[in-house]
């Protein structure tokens, strides 16, 4: 019997990937991401080519990209001095966006993904100081320690959370964005950090 296309959640990654490699193929793409095909490989492309018509173009991704991308942007413009993305899946940005050579981002998710992830760009070089780190972020003690522990030393974080927070109910996202207590936390898919005063 053949393995399912989505057998864990991680697989999501690949789909993912699929649609920003499609967006990138186009003559007025609203970016480029050029590892997302490969990443998405055989079975990240037959998950999207599998998803309804009227949702097979995966607009609503494209849009939530280049969203994120702008707010990467903005933030760092305006003093954010670490980016920490939260089940960062196949996500690319540190690789593909212009960003300070000396900008520390983070990549934290299931090890796993974190292998498969390191083993195809492992030839590539990112644009900015790129770490990533394994930890369960559905399981609260664990991720509640990972944040209190990732966090310390940063004056302006942008925390990303655009592939967990679906996963988590509206007590633990509320516990994890007051885990740190020099941070305030905005709603939204992504969220910036700030001192409190």
């Amino acid at each position: 019997m053949a393995e399912p296309l989505v057998s864990h959640v991680s697989d999501t990654a690949r789909w993912v990937a699929a649609y920003r490699a499609w967006e990138s193929q186009r003559p007025d793409a609203l970016f480029s991401d050029p590892f997302a095909a490969r990443l998405a490989g055989e079975r990240g492309q037959a998950m999207a080519t599998l998803m309804p018509r009227n949702s097979r173009s995966g607009w609503w991704m494209v849009a939530r990209t280049k969203l994120i991308d702008d707010l990467v942007a903005s933030t760092v413009r305006d003093g954010c001095d670490c980016v920490l993305n939260l089940a960062a899946g196949l996500d690319t940005r540190p690789y593909r966006l212009a960003l300070p050579a000396s900008l520390p981002w983070i990549e934290a998710d299931l090890p796993a993904l974190i292998e498969e992830k390191e083993t195809l760009l492992a030839a590539e070089k990112p644009a900015c100081v790129l770490s990533r780190m394994t930890v369960n972020l559905t399981d609260a003690a664990e991720r509640s320690a990972f944040l209190d522990r990732v966090l310390q030393g940063w004056k302006n974080v942008l925390v990303l959370t655009e592939g967990l927070l679906v996963y988590l109910d509206e007590a633990e996202v509320a516990h994890s964005a007051a885990i740190s207590p020099r941070a305030a936390f905005t709603g939204g898919f992504s969220t910036w950090l700030r001192p409190r005063s």
